[in-house]
Parts: C-alpha cells; sequence; structure tokens
C-alpha cells in the first residue's frame, strides 16, 4: 500500500491566510469574485488534507460540494472537478450510502488526485495579483 501525504503545502497555508486576513481585516471590503473563488478552493483543500472534510461540508453537503466544484473549475483542477462531481450524484441520489461514507470515499479519492492542486492555487493568487496590480496601475 502507497503512503499518501496528508496536510497541506506551504503554499496553500499561505493563501488560505492572506485571504482569510484580507477578509476579516476590514468591515466592507469586500472580497473580489475571484478571491472567494480561489478561499473556497482553499479552504476545501485544508479540510480535505486536515481530514476534516465532512464537517468543512455540513450542514449542506451536496450544495457545498457544487459550491467547490464551481471554484475547482475555475482553478482548473478537472480531475477534482470530476471527482466532486461524482460525489455530488451519489449524495443527491441516496444510492444506499451514508453522507459519511460519500465523503470519505471522497476524501480517499482526492488524495492520490493527479491534479496538482497546489500549484493550480498558485497559479491562480497569481493571475489574481496581476490582474489587481493591472488595475492599479491603468
Amino acid at each position: 500500500m502507497v503512503e499518501t501525504w496528508r496536510g497541506i503545502y506551504p503554499i496553500t497555508s499561505f493563501v488560505l491566510e492572506a485571504l482569510l486576513r484580507k477578509r476579516d481585516a476590514v468591515p466592507g471590503v469586500e472580497m473580489s469574485a475571484q478571491e472567494c473563488t480561489l478561499l473556497t478552493a482553499v479552504q476545501f483543500w485544508a479540510a480535505a488534507a486536515h481530514g476534516t472534510l465532512l464537517q468543512h461540508l455540513r450542514p449542506q453537503a451536496a450544495q457545498n460540494l457544487a459550491v467547490a466544484q464551481q471554484a475547482f473549475a475555475a482553478l482548473g483542477a478537472v480531475r477534482v472537478v470530476s471527482l466532486l462531481r461524482v460525489a455530488g450524484t451519489e449524495l443527491n441520489e441516496h444510492l444506499g450510502q451514508s453522507e459519511a461514507a460519500i465523503v470519505d470515499q471522497l476524501d480517499e479519492r482526492l488524495s492520490r488526485t493527479d491534479d496538482n492542486v497546489e500549484d493550480l492555487i498558485a497559479r491562480y493568487a497569481s493571475e489574481i495579483e496581476r490582474s489587481a496590480s493591472s488595475a492599479a496601475a491603468g
């Protein structure tokens, strides 16, 4: 059996902390749609990495999976999107498996995905930064 590494890489942790600081810093300062998308993805990815995905998704697991699916699609994580789509279908169709069992299976599959999510997070964060810099300069 192959051991899978669990935890988040420094880039994911850095981006998550930066976005949470921005969100919580000044009341009334809005995050951009891209920043909200990135925050959704990194919070989901951190929960999966820490084994707390079920708690992260509750109480509306199917709806929260759909939101995560959109966020990972924006990042370009096509394999993750596929895994989320399958899990969402399973949750919506109630095929004899508990919500916890479906999310556990998803968590296990995510740990083996071929998508380099950390790299995709870094690229998306860089795109946001470039867009903000261009807007400020223009």
